[in-house]
């Protein structure tokens, strides 16, 4: 009997609406899902087994094939439903030929689902295939277990989980309506300078907002707060902000909640913008300084079998401060694979290095109008980075259409400042503000 296949199926779009207590609106469901079709081929990644992947339709063949011949795979096969919601499954399963399309790639074999987090069209999609006759194992929460998922996803989990295990949070209040929200952020900014004020949801971080203990910054938070729509849903927290200690980023744990314990756990450091925008994430083993590591890990395993203990099985990711006072405090976890997960596939594939740290950036913008052509800009600087001996990687290409053009991509060495180096130099090389050889590829700064 043949032997299993991974299904890939990066759900991610319809994971960050699931969430009905916020009403995200018409252009905002819109930008989520858009963007969650952007950042779906990076689960190209995530495994390099034998695999079949479910794709948004209109990936670029010419950078799928360049990524799968770059890492020395065979291209998988690819089922793509038509989009006529943008919703990559609740299309799936109004599309009788993408069904038989996948019926057909999976061939009959035992099924492991590989998805971005639970959500009703998955375990839809799981029993439809187990009426094919095939077994399906998921690699995530099952459906008696879903309230587990949507409870961790929340913030407010996090502040259960600190007081039930000790875990150091910054000091919060809870509101459930305006006038509490002005009281609480008066009273955090009256004995500390800066506040953060966040919804129990929210993506990259968005639905975060922080404010200074002045009255331009407290204003311009009045002002600007209905825009965000997770601000515009209770309840809400209003928290210290934490000073983050210099040159650390955001530590995060990624790891496997399984019966017994957690496995695979992963060390990253995420860098953002403006005290809580995601910028970029290193991941591997040089992403943190050993001392930050050697704290945290063992957090990471409380964490995983308090998850467990509620029933939560699959993907878990925690993220971390490291604050300048030496404390490390708790933020959230997300409850489904994170935007590591690209790279930990990665270091999978390379796992005879286990010492290797990879890069990745979801949001850098390349210069010129758009559309910007991935054979003519893009492909011809990878082409000779590869012959470089290099390992980075395009890992999503789809924003060069976008008004203002982006891509993804990782770049995998033996350290976070040389990994970091060879991204920066492939940017500019894209851009065309540096030499065009393969010399000048992956030197340090």
């Amino acid at each position: 009997m043949p032997g299993p296949i991974d299904l890939v199926v990066p759900n991610n779009g319809e994971f960050n609406l699931r969430n009905q207590a916020v009403d995200l609106g018409p252009r905002g469901i819109s930008d989520y899902l858009g963007f969650g079709a952007y950042l779906a081929d990076q689960s190209v990644f995530w495994s390099t087994a034998e695999r079949v992947l479910l794709l948004p339709a209109g990936h670029d063949p010419l950078w799928f094939a360049d990524v799968h011949d770059a890492l020395g795979l065979a291209l998988p096969p690819v089922v793509s439903p038509r989009p006529r919601t943008s919703r990559l499954l609740t299309d799936l399963m109004h599309d009788a030929s993408a069904l038989r399309a996948l019926r057909d790639a999976l061939g009959g074999r035992p099924v492991r689902l590989l998805s971005w987090g639970a959500t009703p069209e998955l375990y839809l999609l799981v029993e439809t295939i187990r009426s094919w006759g095939q077994r399906v194992d998921i690699d995530g929460v099952t459906p008696e277990n879903d309230w587990v998922s949507r409870y961790l996803d929340s913030k407010l989990s996090c502040l259960d989980l600190a007081r039930d295990l000790g875990v150091p949070m910054a000091r919060s209040i809870t509101v459930a309506d305006r006038d509490q929200l002005s009281g609480a952020l008066a009273a955090i900014l009256r004995r500390h300078p800066r506040a953060i004020v966040k919804s129990p949801y929210g993506v990259g971080g968005q639905g975060s907002a922080i404010v200074d203990a002045d009255a331009t910054s407290v204003a311009n938070f009045w002002n600007r707060m209905y825009d965000d729509p997770y601000l515009r849903a209770y309840p809400l927290i209003v928290q210290e902000f934490v000073a983050h200690a210099e040159g650390i980023g955001c530590p995060a744990l990624d790891f496997r909640v399984v019966d017994g314990g957690i496995r695979d756990l992963v060390l990253s450091a995420v860098t953002t913008t403006r005290g809580h925008l995601f910028q970029s994430v290193n991941v591997g083993v040089g992403s943190l300084p050993a001392e930050v590591a050697d704290r945290i890990v063992p957090l990471g395993h409380r964490l995983g079998a308090a998850a467990g203990a509620l029933g939560y099985r699959g993907w878990l990711c925690v993220d971390l401060i490291a604050g300048a006072d030496g404390e490390i405090y708790l933020t959230e976890m997300n409850a489904r694979r994170s935007g590591a997960m690209h790279s930990i596939g990665l270091l999978e594939h390379f796992r005879s290095e286990p010492d290797l740290t990879l890069s990745s950036h979801d949001l850098m913008v390349v210069r010129g109008p758009a559309p910007v052509s991935y054979p003519d800009r893009i492909r011809p600087v990878f082409q000779r980075a590869w012959a470089a001996g290099l390992r980075v990687y395009p890992t999503a290409i789809r924003g060069l259409a976008f008004p203002e053009p982006m891509m993804a991509l990782v770049a995998a060495a033996p350290s976070a400042v040389e990994a970091e180096s060879i991204v920066r130099d492939v940017l500019a090389q894209i851009d065309g503000s540096a030499a065009c050889s393969p010399a000048g590829l992956g030197a340090t700064a």
